[in-house]
């Protein structure tokens, strides 16, 4: 039955009831990014105990965003068919159960398949959490909500960082990971008690017009962007700064952490800066500062020069935190009523692109005789993806140039 048309629960409507729905999200979206982003940091212990390759790490790690953009658009169907309250907490007890498999794995395939349940069940908090705001939050501050959203959920990229490199120490890799699955399940229970079914369509409101062939090459002009803009953001975040420190720079668990942090921090700003400036200076104007700061600092980052790290780690999460205007876009584009599937397919662009890097550095950099060598070409390549990203991006000025958070409220 179609949850929309016979909701368990009333929708939220005072402040106290939409903050809660907003935390309730966030904090799945928390463990989603904490799970996401751990093979950072524990990238030398996994190779050393498991025997992993570079390109094995690569690829299990990577496996983790291929489900997850392989689920995104199925996902967003059933988000717009059923809402986000049983979907979210069913799927995080598949992600549940990945947790316990990563912990007992002893061998590449069982890590890959682990991270796939981890990818298809958590990353649903995602688009449920976007479906949710586009459903009970005005038009006009979308933007600014998704982004506070992914802010608040990316603190689980810090939780990632040094308290991940101190708790693998303390505790062990297999015991963080039963304790994850412990708190997931949580979580999901909380999900489920928590939040409102979806609320009905008011009466006599009109099913929405069919889609159209510029919304149709809208949507897959976005998921070129997002897979340039998300795909470099995420596969270093995730993976590949933690290696880079250790194998070009010889930085420690603890240091590279530390660096890891002010790159997450610095997403963190991203995500929460660039909705409240879409909704103040336009979508378009503040997606295309964030995408060409992104391309310029990658190539930064690619000369190596240490004493620019720090700086350099920063700008990165900060342009790369932009990424989430594109699926602002999409909910732009198809508006609130197919927004699960709008920003399933953009986010599936996106997370495609992360598996495609994550492996392909990977393959590089095993490949490589020199570390250094390996990583300047990896970030030269990712940044003219980038670029290509928001070249493609540029056509849709027309639509999206002039538009204001007040023109967003027409939707």
């Amino acid at each position: 039955m179609n949850a929309s048309a016979s909701p368990a629960r009333r929708a939220p409507t005072s402040r106290r009831g939409l903050a809660s729905l907003f935390l309730t999200f966030a904090g799945g979206y928390f463990l989603s990014y904490f799970l996401r982003s751990a093979n950072a940091v524990l990238a030398p212990v996994l190779q050393a105990e498991v025997g992993l390759t570079p390109a094995d790490l690569g690829f299990m790690t990577g496996a983790l965003f291929g489900a997850y953009a392989a689920a995104q658009y199925p996902v967003g169907l059933m988000l717009d068919r059923w809402g986000p309250r049983w979907v979210a907490g069913a799927l995080m007890a598949i992600g549940a159960l990945g947790c316990v498999l990563f912990a007992t794995g002893s061998t590449t395939l069982t890590l890959t398949v682990a991270r796939v349940l981890i990818g298809v069940g958590l990353g649903s908090v995602r688009l449920a959490g976007l479906k949710a705001f586009s459903l009970w939050w005005p038009p006009a501050r979308f933007a600014t909500v998704a982004g506070l959203f992914f802010a608040t959920g990316s603190l689980g990229a810090l939780a990632a960082a040094t308290p991940l490199a101190l708790l693998e120490v303390a505790l062990g890799w297999r015991t963080v990971f039963w304790l994850s699955a412990v708190v997931v399940v949580a979580a999901a229970v909380l999900l489920v008690a928590r939040i409102p079914s979806t609320p009905p369509r008011p009466s006599g409101t009109a099913a929405a017009a069919p889609m159209g062939r510029g919304a149709y090459l809208d949507i897959a002009r976005l998921m070129a962007l997002q897979a340039s803009f998300c795909g470099p953001t995420l596969a270093f975040q995730t993976l590949w700064a933690g290696p880079l420190l250790f194998d070009v720079f010889g930085y420690g668990a603890v240091q590279t952490g530390n660096l890891l942090v002010l790159m997450s921090l610095g997403v963190t700003a991203g995500y929460a800066l660039s909705g409240v400036l879409a909704d103040r200076f336009g979508l378009f104007a503040v997606t295309t500062a964030g995408a060409l700061t992104f391309a310029a600092v990658q190539v930064v980052l690619a000369w190596q020069v240490e004493a620019l790290l720090p700086y350099a780690f920063a700008l990165f999460g900060l342009a790369g935190g932009h990424c989430v205007l594109a699926l602002t876009n999409a909910r732009r584009v198809l508006g609130s009523e197919r927004s699960g599937r709008a920003t399933g397919a953009v986010n599936a662009g996106g997370i495609g692109g992360v598996f495609v890097l994550q492996w392909g550095i990977g393959a590089l950099v095993g490949a490589s005789t020199d570390a250094a060598d390996a990583y300047r070409l990896a970030l030269s390549v990712t940044a003219a993806l980038s670029l290509i990203g928001w070249l493609v991006y540029l056509p849709m000025r027309r639509r999206l140039g002039d538009e204001t958070a007040a023109a967003g409220s027409t939707r």
